[in-house]
């Protein structure tokens, strides 16, 4: 009887995983569930960020130690965003709640200062909080800023490039990283970033030393 009763609720719980399985298949390609899910059409046009008068300045200080060959342009990024689901962004309906964001990435010049070191400048605080859709204040903060390199601007070469937290910016910290040599000029995929391998990860432990070409990142307060 018992093995009657085992073999019974087996069945069942097949019969229960499949028939979800196909729910999740058959909402996965509902035009209505996927209509539902995707609210992106329902965003607001993204207001203008105002810019603070007087941002706090860092520089920063990207260094390449012995490189395989040259970086003949640089360029530079600073991410901003507010946090997810932000109640200062309109809700755009979905079924979690989705709110909208904003965000923008912000470039800066880099120049090369010397053979393989890079400098920037970038802003912490560059974005102002506002009341930008009429529910409260955004907090539109930088999240991180990053050099991108590359070596010859040939088409479809190996992008390199580091990054640092805002947190790092601002404890005007020193990271360490590298690249595998056989990535530069073009690790064999065309357009594709480099893999970072920063010293104190896995990551780092699993290639040699010998294999990598370093590069370190610093900031400083101005």
């Amino acid at each position: 009887m018992r093995k009657l009763f085992a073999a019974i609720t087996c069945a069942a719980v097949v019969v229960m995983v499949l028939f979800s399985s196909g729910c999740v298949l058959r909402a996965m390609t509902d035009p209505t569930y996927l209509a539902r899910m995707d609210v992106r059409h329902r965003a607001p046009p993204a207001p203008p960020l105002k810019r603070n008068p007087h941002p706090t300045a860092y520089e920063l200080i990207l260094t390449l130690h012995d490189p395989p060959g040259p970086f003949v342009r640089a360029e530079g990024f600073m991410q901003y965003e507010t946090k997810l689901a932000d109640p200062c962004g309109p809700d755009l309906g979905g079924m979690s709640g989705t709110r909208m964001g904003l965000h923008e990435s912000i470039p800066f010049d880099v120049e090369q200062v010397s053979p393989g070191v890079f400098r920037g400048v970038v802003y912490t605080d560059l974005i102002e909080s506002h009341d930008y859709f009429g529910l409260g204040i955004c907090h539109v903060p930088m999240i991180a800023a990053r050099i991108v390199l590359w070596p010859t601007e040939n088409s479809g070469e190996t992008r390199f490039f580091e990054s640092m937290s805002t947190r790092e910016i601002q404890s005007e910290s020193v990271i360490q990283s590298g690249f595998l040599h056989s990535d530069y000029p073009n690790g064999g995929f065309e357009d594709t970033a480099a893999m970072r391998y920063r010293v104190g990860t896995p990551l780092r432990s699993r290639v040699k030393e010998s294999d990598l070409f370093n590069v370190d990142i610093r900031s400083r307060k101005l």
